[in-house]
C-alpha cells in the first residue's frame, strides 16, 4: 500500500514539474498603490487593451496589457475599446473577504511592465510565452480559516 502511495506521489511530482518546466518564464505582479489609487477613482490606464474574468457585470478581476502584449489564457474575455466599459467593470470588481481592490502592476522577469492587474484577489500566476505573449491567470480564491 505504501509503495503504491509513493509511485503515484512520485508520477504527481514529474508531472508537476514536467508542466512548470514548459510554462516557460514566470512574470509577477508587483503592488503599485499609485495604480489603485487610479483604479479606486474611476480612471483607469486608457492606453491598455482590457480583458475580465468572471461573470460578465461583476468579474473577479480585470487586468489591461499593453497593446504589444497579447493574453494567452482562455479563460480572459476582451473588453471593448469603450472606456465607459471599462470603468464600469473596474468599478463592478466582485469583493471577497472584505478585502479592497487593489492595483499590481504585471512585470515580465526582466522587470518590464507590460500591464496591469486589478482586483479583490491579490495574487495570481503569470507566465511569459513565446514572443510577447503572457498568460495571467485567473484568480483563485484562498480558503481562509
Amino acid at each position: 500500500m505504501h509503495l503504491r502511495i509513493m509511485l503515484i506521489a512520485t508520477g504527481m511530482a514529474i508531472l508537476l514539474i514536467a508542466s512548470m518546466a514548459s510554462a516557460g518564464p514566470a512574470g509577477r505582479l508587483k503592488r503599485n498603490p499609485e495604480m489603485t489609487k487610479a483604479f479606486s477613482e474611476g480612471n483607469p490606464p486608457a492606453d491598455l487593451r482590457y480583458y475580465a474574468t468572471g461573470r460578465a457585470s461583476v468579474p473577479d478581476a480585470v487586468i489591461g496589457l499593453d497593446p504589444q502584449w497579447q493574453q494567452a489564457a482562455k479563460f480572459w474575455r476582451e473588453i471593448g475599446p469603450d472606456p465607459q466599459e471599462v470603468r464600469k467593470l473596474v468599478s463592478s470588481l466582485r469583493l471577497y473577504y472584505d478585502n479592497d481592490p487593489r492595483a499590481s502592476d504585471i512585470v515580465t522577469p526582466d522587470g518590464e511592465v507590460i500591464g496591469v492587474w486589478w482586483s479583490a484577489i491579490y495574487s495570481t500566476a503569470v507566465q511569459m510565452g513565446e514572443g510577447n505573449t503572457v498568460r495571467v491567470l485567473k484568480p483563485r480564491v484562498s480558503i481562509r480559516q
